[in-house]
């Protein structure tokens, strides 16, 4: 027989084997799906998924006003003056002293030509000067001369007259005969032309030292030409700069306009940026700039210097032409001058062509 549980229970039961096998005990606190710990994590979760969204709009908000403040390229590079040293006339090079990436400062010797030519010329512009201011001298001497000539045959004038004026009296009281009347009246009237010749001897001598002052001018403009071809032997360089592209030899003959080497000033650098044309519109002239200089990994303070006039392929050799009918919208980048700002260490090592990534701030 088997044996019944003990205080009727009914939690477990006997097998023939006599094992016994706990059956669970009802659940007596479950009610209905959720209980009390399930709805009492309902406010948190809730309040944690607010405290998240609230932090992603306000972190979303600001990232985009940042996104929204700048504009940047990486279409930009340095630019600066790279001048081309030529010669201004023709001649023999007797010497070369500078080299390629040698730095030179302005107004030092970069090529000599021989000199021997000009300096002969300077030497006959001078005695042609010479020359001219000794006419100018004896046509002053001239006219002197003449002054003198005339106060002369004026005086001989006042003579010639008075007697023919007497004369003419003692004719009309019949004391004189009327040949030797003739005769100062015929005086007075050559005396009288001699003053007249005087006077125009006066005016040619007057011409004369003009023509003559004329011609010390002109001498003096060929020894001031000659005297500048002369300096034009001695090629200086105009500017502070690195040496570059030299091309000039010893012995060479050069001439003018020829170019022999170039020089890139260091004193001034600026950034040509070429942006989109959607990115201008709240760019201004005077905006900060950020200037990221790749090959020294650093980054140099500017702004925004002036605003391009037209895009770049406006610019160019062949410019599109968009009504011949073959146009196709495409976005266009206008130059962008951006200037470094003065004082700024390290802004000696920038050479121009160096590729840069400016951001525009442009709030």
């Amino acid at each position: 027989m088997y044996d019944r549980p003990e205080n009727g229970a009914t939690s477990g039961a006997t097998d023939r084997t006599g094992a016994s096998h706990d059956r669970p005990a009802p659940m007596t606190e479950q009610v209905g799906i959720d209980g009390p710990r399930e709805r009492s994590r309902r406010p948190i979760i809730a309040i944690l998924m607010t405290v998240i969204a609230v932090a992603a709009y306000v972190a979303g908000t600001r990232l985009w006003n940042y996104l929204a403040s700048y504009e940047s390229t990486d279409d930009a590079q340095i630019q600066g003056y790279i001048d081309p040293v030529s010669a201004r006339i023709n001649g023999t090079v007797i010497r070369v002293a500078v080299d390629d990436n040698q730095r030179v400062k302005a107004g030092e010797l970069l090529v000599l030509l021989d000199p021997r030519d000009y300096q002969v010329a300077v030497e006959q512009a001078r005695a042609n000067l010479a020359q001219a201011e000794a006419q100018v001298n004896v046509a002053r001497q001239n006219y002197v001369a003449a002054q003198a000539q005339l106060r002369e045959a004026e005086a001989s004038d006042v003579r010639a007259q008075h007697d023919e004026q007497r004369y003419r009296a003692l004719i009309d009281e019949h004391v004189a005969s009327q040949a030797q009347y003739d005769q100062y009246v015929s005086a007075a009237r050559v005396s009288a032309a001699t003053v007249a010749a005087e006077r125009a001897a006066i005016g040619a001598a007057e011409r004369t030292i003009e023509s003559r002052e004329a011609d010390v001018l002109a001498a003096r403009a060929v020894l001031d030409q000659a005297l500048l071809n002369l300096g034009y032997t001695q090629i200086r360089a105009p500017a502070r700069g690195i040496v570059g592209k030299r091309t000039v030899q010893l012995g060479q003959r050069v001439e003018p306009g020829e170019q022999l080497m170039a020089l890139t000033q260091i004193d001034r650098f600026w950034v040509i940026a070429n942006f989109k044309e959607t990115q201008l519109a709240r760019m201004r002239a005077g905006q900060p700039v950020t200037i990221y200089v790749d090959a020294y990994n650093r980054r140099f303070k500017g702004h925004v210097e002036s605003m391009p006039g037209a895009s770049g392929a406006m610019y160019s050799l062949l410019p599109p032409e968009n009504a011949t009918g073959n146009y196709v919208k495409i976005v266009q980048r206008l130059p962008v001058r951006i200037r470094f700002d003065d004082g700024q260490p390290g802004i000696e090592l920038l050479r121009p062509g160096m590729s840069v990534e400016p951001t525009v701030w442009l709030r």
